[in-house]
């Protein structure tokens, strides 16, 4: 049996900040809140924040209250440097503040006494501490996804096997019926059917099999992905096991691109259980049989208009083959008479077909 499929991602124009929708869109973007104050801890309001991708240069900017906080909501997924600024004051600048969607980035500053041409700079921490949020979830990043080991299919649902709570995932159904080869897991011990799974913020369901997600996003293509599993957002909702929000990559003022190939075939495998033995079946119906799977595909991203507009897009191709021992029974003379006590003492005969369809 030969099968082939692909998967096609195409990501276009992620456009500026002033595009960006409401706050009820906190499942798909992060947001960034603090607190300014003084040496002596006493509030700063009126000060100027100001955060910067990284990645694109797009900015947000907001100012301090009379409480000296701050918050920043509907914030793209990426690493941030947040500048803060105030006359009388130095300026601060913390760098690499990372965002990711449906999480809060809590970055306080304190402020020092001196002319704004002078500049406190604090390196980030690649993870910070979770300290506005108590839902209990896991991350995986993208480097994790494309590096860590996944099953046959390259299906980023394997990783969620990592997530405290997770029950061995398994395989749903017919692989015409999946085609993605969408994966089932438990969490906490609710049924596998209880999770939802939003892609870029839009629930992913198999209609017909609601426990199927009904895209699988290339692992190439995703950004990262959040398996939230406990007192999750409203925002979070149609689940009662885990909500896993996927976010893809976009484009960056910077052209990237990947190209990948995988193969699985059965000459690198063990031999199965089943498979039947030359010492008891004779060739050719016995040994392993021929099989393959074989992934490849590409990505690429970049600007079309720097600071201001994206692309991205994606292909993953798999193709499969498959041969099988088909078992026909041919039946013996008393058998086309109506008497089957043959049955009883030994099998008929068989002849056994090996296939490559």
């Amino acid at each position: 049996m030969f099968v082939s499929r692909g998967r096609l991602l195409v990501v276009l124009p992620l456009l500026s900040f002033a595009l960006a929708p409401g706050a009820h869109a906190q499942v798909l973007y992060g947001s960034v809140v603090g607190a300014v104050k003084d040496a002596q801890g006493a509030a700063i309001p009126a000060a100027t924040v100001v955060i910067t991708n990284k990645d694109t240069n797009l900015t947000r900017e907001t100012v301090t209250g009379a409480e000296g906080d701050y918050t920043l909501a509907n914030v793209v997924p990426g690493h941030y440097d947040v500048k803060v600024t105030l006359s009388g004051f130095r300026e601060f600048l913390q760098t690499n503040v990372p965002v990711t969607a449906g999480q809060i980035s809590r970055v306080d500053v304190k402020l020092e006494i001196g002319a704004l041409t002078e500049t406190v700079t604090v390196a980030s921490d690649q993870q910070l501490l979770q300290t506005d949020k108590s839902d209990l979830h896991t991350e995986l990043k993208s480097q994790e996804i494309t590096n860590l080991p996944l099953n046959q299919y390259r299906n980023y649902q394997t990783l969620i096997n990592l997530v405290p709570g997770a029950s061995p995932a398994t395989f749903q159904n017919a692989q015409t019926d999946t085609p993605g080869r969408s994966l089932r897991t438990n969490i906490n011990g609710a049924d596998g059917q209880n999770n939802n799974t939003r892609i870029d913020g839009a629930s992913s369901v198999n209609i017909w099999l609601p426990h199927h997600a009904g895209y699988i996003a290339p692992a190439e293509t995703i950004e990262t992905v959040n398996i939230s599993t406990n007192n999750f957002d409203t925002a979070q909702g149609m689940a009662g096991g885990a909500a896993i929000t996927v976010v893809t990559k976009s484009g960056t003022n910077n052209v990237k691109g990947s190209a990948f190939y995988f193969r699985n075939q059965d000459e690198l495998n063990a031999t199965s259980f089943f498979t039947p033995s030359c010492d008891v079946t004779p060739p050719p119906s016995c040994g392993k049989l021929n099989s393959s799977i074989s992934i490849g595909g590409g990505t690429v991203g970049g600007p079309i208009r720097k600071d201001k507009v994206f692309f991205f897009g994606g292909f993953e191709g798999n193709y499969e083959r498959n041969s099988r021992y088909d078992i026909y029974s041919v039946p013996t003379a008393k058998m086309r008479n109506g008497d089957f006590s043959e049955q009883l003492a030994k099998s008929p005969l068989r002849i056994f077909a090996v296939g490559t369809l």
